[in-house]
């Protein structure tokens, strides 16, 4: 089957974060989220649900169950048991939930930086510190520095590890060898390991991704969060995956849930969304991972060509990119001031993921080729 992904779609009208906080005369390639209709498949089975015309309390039925299941399995090798199952209002509530569920006020949390700013925020908001184990940029490739996180775990009352795998912002996908490392060191000092996998839908050729529960040293100390909505195009669905292994975890999980009301089953649509994507989307998602590559690739010729100042940190997976503009010798307000109110272009500033991304920005790809080249002339005009 053939997919459009070359014809723009206008976002006006439909309450898009992504495109209002952009402005106007601004193209958004800033929030993670893509500009592409997701897959006929899902569209589909949201039209049949629409169509039904009643929209009740929704529970977890066997269909979505068996979905995950079975796309798990194939996707990332891994045999997940319908028990240890839990749908989730998002990656980020969900994270915070577990945190709660898991941690006394106080206790520390090791986040690798730079961060996904939402994730040191849930920290500290719900009463933890933030430990952090920078990256270390080894020419234009980052690598866990692993001594430093053995030191951060070896704290006192740190407890638990945020893993984001795939890592957002720079898209790297950790080895395998690398993970057994991570869970040997979280292992030896008794963490709790959130895994959240939320990018991994897309991984590019030259990676292969190994989901954490691979490397687990114990299936009670470790909770995984993925989902169809960055790969699907699906975030406005809110609908997530929560797998934890250990009995005692997964109930201290619901157990959360329950305190907040979150009783009454979920998003209708995102059940069906899901299921849909996940028994019946492979072949979109295999399809617009190849559009990124092409429109990857052409964001690195564009750039090396143009402005070679400015150094893509190629991703391994997702479509956002990590750029090292520190070459151009601005400081992070004058790069902004550039970018932003004189190309017209509105990227995610690398300060937003911490003190680590001052000089970077963060760049989306997942838009119809010719805005990415509309953006690149933008770029290339005024830097």
């Amino acid at each position: 089957m053939q997919f459009d992904f070359d014809t723009p779609i206008d976002r006006a009208g439909t309450g898009s974060m992504k495109w209002a906080e952009a402005g106007a005369d601004r193209l958004a390639m800033g929030l993670a989220d893509m500009d592409f209709p997701t897959a006929p498949a899902i569209v589909e089975a949201l039209a049949d649900r629409v169509e039904h015309a009643v929209f009740g309390y929704t529970e977890v039925g066997s269909g979505f169950l068996d979905a995950v299941i079975r796309w798990t399995q194939a996707r990332r090798g891994w045999t997940v048991e319908p028990d240890w199952i839990t749908a989730g209002p998002g990656i980020m509530p969900s994270m915070a939930y577990l945190l709660r569920a898991a941690l006394r006020p106080g206790e520390g949390v090791i986040v690798q930086t730079p961060a996904f700013s939402p994730i040191p925020t849930i920290i500290e908001q719900n009463g933890l510190r933030v430990v952090e184990n920078p990256l270390a940029l080894v020419g234009d490739r980052y690598e866990m520095d692993l001594e430093g996180l053995r030191s951060a775990a070896e704290q006192a009352q740190v407890r638990a590890f945020v893993l984001c795998s795939p890592h957002n912002p720079i898209g790297r996908v950790w080895s395998q060898s690398e993970l057994e490392l991570v869970g040997d060191i979280c292992a030896a000092n008794d963490l709790l390991v959130i895994s959240d996998e939320i990018h991994a839908e897309i991984v590019y050729p030259w990676a292969t991704f190994v989901t954490y529960a691979a490397v687990a040293d114990s299936p009670s100390r470790f909770a995984t969060l993925y989902g169809p909505s960055k790969g699907f195009s699906l975030p406005g669905l809110r609908t997530a995956v929560v797998v934890i292994p250990g009995a005692e975890l997964r109930a201290a999980f619901r157990l959360e849930l329950h305190r907040v009301n979150e009783d009454f089953g979920i998003n209708a649509l995102g059940a069906v969304a899901l299921e849909a994507a996940y028994t019946r989307g492979a072949e979109w998602l295999d399809a617009v991972s190849t559009y990124l590559q092409t429109n990857l690739e052409i964001l690195q010729t564009r750039l090396a060509g143009e402005l070679p100042r400015i150094e893509v940190i190629k991703p391994d997976a997702s479509f956002l990119v990590w750029l090292d503009c520190r070459g151009l010798g601005l400081s992070d307000d004058e790069l902004g001031n550039r970018i932003l109110d004189q190309a017209g272009v509105a990227v995610e500033p690398g300060t937003s993921f911490g003190t680590a991304g001052s000089g970077f920005v963060r760049l989306n790809i997942a838009t119809p080729r010719a805005r990415l080249v509309e953006a690149l002339d933008r770029l290339a005009a005024v830097l």
